[in-house]
């Protein structure tokens, strides 16, 4: 065996055992809300594992709604894996930023679901790699992930069905943070001129229910991406109130137009 080899192996071997990371440079992905963030130290870190618990399939879209713009913040590549068709609307993505160009979806049979993941996370380059399952990691199972995203400073998202945080928040948990991410009624937007308000844009409850070094805590968010008007109020009033006289305007001119032929 040559010595370029021999540095190879050894290479691989330290960053196994964690020793070395230099290959890679450490990345964090920000989720875009600043007390999360200075809470987490600069974002989600790498080289780890993040749970995040679904309580019911229509909080699924919340987490996403989270999850989402902290993987548009990253150029790495986002493999998606699940035991059903991932059902991700083309436009969300773009309104995200997220090109689909770097979306790998899978849709995989329960039994190889995590080996995939792991050969994935073991033999290509630093990615994002989202795991959606319907039940907890085994301790084991979540040892061998979090080795393999340690040795290539890759970033894995569980996504995992779970009745309740309250209880979860008493099972052992193997990933850096296990999050749960909940719908909330939004606020009122009260408009002059309006005899009742809009809903406000969409927000969020973040609970950090377990952060590894650190101490849980909840956040009330909301959402910049889902703003309730496209235009100001005014711009769409005053649309409202031209309409019907630029109607009939082209409606004369349509007139006098047939009265001539």
């Amino acid at each position: 065996m040559d010595n370029t080899a021999l540095d190879t192996l050894r290479r691989r071997i330290r960053q196994i055992e964690r020793r070395d990371h230099t290959d890679h440079a450490p990345l964090r992905l920000e989720t875009g809300y600043d007390p999360i963030d200075h809470h987490l130290n600069g974002g989600l870190a790498g080289g780890a594992l993040h749970e995040f618990l679904i309580a019911s399939p229509f909080e699924r879209g919340s987490t996403l709604a989270f999850l989402l713009p902290c993987l548009a913040r990253s150029d790495r590549p986002v493999f998606l894996l699940s035991t059903r068709p991932s059902q991700l609307f083309g436009a969300g993505l773009d309104a995200h930023g997220i090109a689909r160009r770097r979306l790998f979806c899978l849709e995989l049979v329960a039994d190889r679901l995590l080996p995939v993941a792991e050969d994935i996370l073991r033999h290509a380059e630093p990615m994002i790699l989202v795991v959606e399952t319907d039940r907890a990691l085994t301790l084991t199972e979540a040892r061998r992930l979090n080795l393999a995203v340690e040795a290539t400073e890759a970033t894995g998202f569980i996504l995992r069905q779970s009745k309740t945080g309250a209880i979860a928040t008493h099972e052992a948990c193997a990933c850096a943070t296990r999050w749960q991410i909940t719908a909330q009624p939004s606020r009122p937007l009260p408009l002059p001129g309006l005899a009742l308000p809009l809903p406000g844009p969409r927000r969020l409850s973040a609970d950090l229910l377990k952060l590894r070094a650190g101490l849980p805590k909840r956040w009330i968010l909301d959402c910049h991406d889902h703003e309730p008007l496209p235009r100001s109020l005014d711009a769409l009033l005053l649309d409202r109130a031209t309409a019907p006289r630029e109607q009939r305007s082209l409606s004369k001119l349509a007139q006098a137009g047939a009265a001539r032929h």
